[in-house]
């Protein structure tokens, strides 16, 4: 079984700041952590301990509403290219006229496998036709999943009001070949989130729920108690992808908390890597 953590950010590795001492400014101002930084190497004996076979790296362009990317998607192919255990996200600008083309460049020059928007810390409202919608259609075009962070943000300058998945309905209904995953299960938006994820084909849900120090608690808490196990096995198995948000949270806890759900072994099996798997690989051209 190929283990797949679906999104990690890279902010804590000594190579990008070797790249590019100048991050370490929006990488605290931005994105809210300030931890000191570790080599590439410590990464991957993390996900070695974990059971991890590849971790997916994500970034966020906050160009117009914060003055810069947390990681450009050019420094980002740089690191994923370091390794072929992590694999790359792209992301861009909604609010950039240009940002159609640069994630078309993401895709097919620098080689990144999907697309990661953070509304909240983006300041851009995610049914809004004239600013996202073209990047929805570019990333329906090129075949790639986009991811949405929903819910609770860690990072200092995001707003909960700015995070509700409720609005995705109208992107998942538009762009109905358009693969989604709301981030977090969008906490506290969980049943929301539940709801969209049931109702529609092309939305998906991750395992990095954050509201407490513990994972093991905070996953049993929304996919045993409030889900419930038995929706999990009948209409959500194919559509939860493993996740961590590392290094807000140690990969190995979070799989741990998977683990620790009790979940038939084929359903864990697609949780923890084929549903990420899937989502990576692009689909035929829309």
């Amino acid at each position: 079984m190929t283990v797949i953590d679906f999104r990690t950010y890279p902010v804590q590795l000594n190579e990008l700041y070797e790249m590019d001492p100048s991050l370490k400014g929006p990488v605290k101002e931005i994105f809210g952590f300030y931890c000191g930084s570790q080599p590439l190497s410590t990464l991957i004996g993390q996900l070695d301990v974990a059971g991890i076979d590849k971790a997916v790296l994500a970034t966020v362009d906050c160009t117009t509403a914060r003055g810069a990317a947390v990681v450009p998607n050019e420094v980002l192919a740089k690191l994923v290219a370091k390794s072929d255990r992590l694999v790359g996200l792209a992301s861009v600008d909604p609010r950039d006229p240009s940002a159609p083309h640069q994630l078309e460049h993401a895709v097919e020059s620098l080689g990144l496998k999907g697309l990661n928007l953070d509304p909240a810390l983006q300041q851009f409202q995610v049914a809004d036709e004239k600013a996202a919608f073209p990047v929805y259609e570019k990333a329906n075009q090129l075949g790639i999943s986009v991811t949405f962070q929903m819910g609770l943000n860690w990072a200092p300058l995001a707003r909960l009001g700015d995070a509700n998945p409720v609005a995705l309905e109208r992107v998942a209904t538009t762009f109905p070949d358009l693969r989604i995953v709301i981030a977090h299960c969008a906490w506290p938006y969980t049943m929301e989130a539940l709801a969209l994820a049931i109702k529609h084909p092309n939305i998906y849900l991750d395992t990095a729920i954050l509201y407490s120090a513990r994972p093991e608690s905070s996953l049993a808490a929304v996919y045993a108690n409030q889900y419930g196990l038995d929706v999990i096995e009948a209409s959500l198995r194919e559509k939860i992808v493993f996740a961590s948000d590392y290094p807000r949270v140690d990969p190995k806890r979070v799989a741990r908390a998977v683990r620790m759900l009790g979940l038939r072994p084929l359903t864990e099996k697609m949780i923890l890597g084929e549903n990420a798997a899937t989502l990576l690989n692009r689909k035929a051209a829309q």
